[in-house]
C-alpha cells in the first residue's frame, strides 16, 4: 500500500468481487436460477471490462 491508500484499480476489483461473491450466494440459496445469474454475472464482467479500458 502506498502513501495514499489502495490504487482505484484494486478497489474496483474487490468492489466486483464482492458483487460476484453476493450473486454466487443468491444462485445457492437458490434466490434465483441459472438464467438470472447467468445474466446478472455477464453483466457485471462486461461493465468491468469496459470500465477498465
Amino acid at each position: 500500500m502506498g502513501l495514499f491508500g489502495k490504487p482505484k484499480e484494486e478497489k474496483e476489483r474487490k468492489k466486483l468481487k464482492n458483487q460476484v461473491d453476493k450473486l454466487m450466494k443468491s444462485y445457492g440459496n437458490e434466490k434465483i436460477d441459472g438464467d438470472a445469474y447467468f445474466k446478472k454475472m455477464m453483466d457485471l464482467t462486461t461493465s468491468y471490462k469496459s470500465k477498465k479500458k
